[in-house]
């Protein structure tokens, strides 16, 4: 069957898989697209299932067919992971089907989970006035939450993308983002010197987690009311050191945190308290900027990566293609860590 298109089509197709799953006639209303990116387009959707008429406020998560790392989560990889979070009950829309390739309905592949209420665009979650009476407890229930995901045990999920034995835990993401940078093949000497500086300092991981592995505003969801509603985009999950989420939340790009001329959720020092109080480690100046160093030299490699989907002719799209102009101000990012680490 070929794939369908447009909120109508959306809404047919959802209502063949859902009959399909549930084995009776479903109702599906209230169809739309409420969030497009760079990975997956958000189909909101309200539906009656035979389990009592009761209705059901949901999503479809439409895959668009892009990878922002080699070592992207499959769909059926992903819930289980969504699945593990929720069980352990963590913020965790509660997962109710998973799209397979080619399925009958005409659906593209995706994730169909329980919609939570609030907003994710982090520009309004840091100005809009409807989110000011939750902003100043934001980075408290972020630091909380993230020292929670990092309790969740990791039995059940040993697909995970993790390091070799007897390797760093960070080797496996430095060879995968080595291996981005080779090939795009443009020479970023900044890179190069960060790559090496990584290699040679990476830290001992006490206690590997499960690593969310894009923990930041943006992959959240806020309500104005109840503050941290939930988190999402778990694509990029792997088994790693917990400082790979706790200072990739941290570094500058995203605006999060206060900075000279910047006014985010608030201080630093804040987040990481919150943290380490909450059960999660507390980081010593060298293994925390060693860990800020490996976020930005990733996000180096993942707008490169993005730009390059549309440079090299497979998708032509001008958001990606606009993510790369970021790499140049990450590179000197980097290089003001490695001029305080030296």
């Amino acid at each position: 069957m070929a794939l369908i298109a447009g909120a109508e089509g959306v809404r047919e197709a959802l209502a063949r898989f859902l009959e399909r799953e549930v084995g009776a006639p479903v109702t599906v209303a209230a169809c739309a697209s409420v969030a497009s990116g760079t990975m997956r387009e958000a189909w909101a959707f309200d539906v009656v299932l035979p389990d009592g008429g009761q209705e059901h406020r949901l999503v479809y998560l439409e895959d668009r067919g892009g990878s922002l790392l080699p070592s992207r989560l499959l769909c059926d990889d992903e819930f289980r992971v969504l699945r593990a979070m929720h069980d352990a009950g963590l913020r965790v829309p509660r997962p109710y089907w998973r799209v397979g390739t080619e399925d009958p309905s005409g659906l593209r592949p995706g994730l169909v989970l329980a919609r939570a209420e609030g907003e994710t665009v982090a520009r309004r979650v840091l100005r809009d006035p409807a989110f000011a009476a939750v902003r100043p407890r934001l980075l408290a229930e972020l630091g909380e939450e993230l020292a929670r995901i990092h309790a969740a045990p990791i039995a059940g999920l040993e697909r995970l993308p993790r390091a070799r034995a007897h390797q760093p835990s960070v080797a496996a993401q430095l060879d995968e983002l080595e291996g981005v940078l080779r090939a795009i093949g443009e020479p970023h000497p900044t890179l190069e010197l960060a790559l090496r500086w990584l290699r040679a300092g990476a830290p001992d991981c006490a206690r590997a987690v499960v690593v969310h592995g894009d923990y930041r505003l943006g992959n959240v969801v806020v309500h104005p009311e109840r503050g941290l509603a939930a988190v999402l985009d778990w694509e990029l999950a792997h088994v790693g050191d917990p400082g790979e989420d706790v200072l990739w939340f941290c570094i500058r790009f995203w605006r999060a945190l206060d900075a000279p001329g910047w006014q985010g959720l608030g201080p630093r020092e804040r987040f990481l308290d919150t943290y380490a109080r909450a059960g999660g480690r507390r980081f010593d100046a060298d293994t925390a900027r060693y860990w800020e160093v490996f976020a930005n030299f990733r996000w180096a490699i993942v707008t490169l990566g993005q730009a390059w989907r549309h440079l090299s002719g497979r998708e032509h799209d001008l958001e990606l293609a606009s993510i790369g102009r970021h790499c140049a101000e990450v590179e000197w990012e980097i290089l003001r860590l490695l001029d305080h680490a030296a």
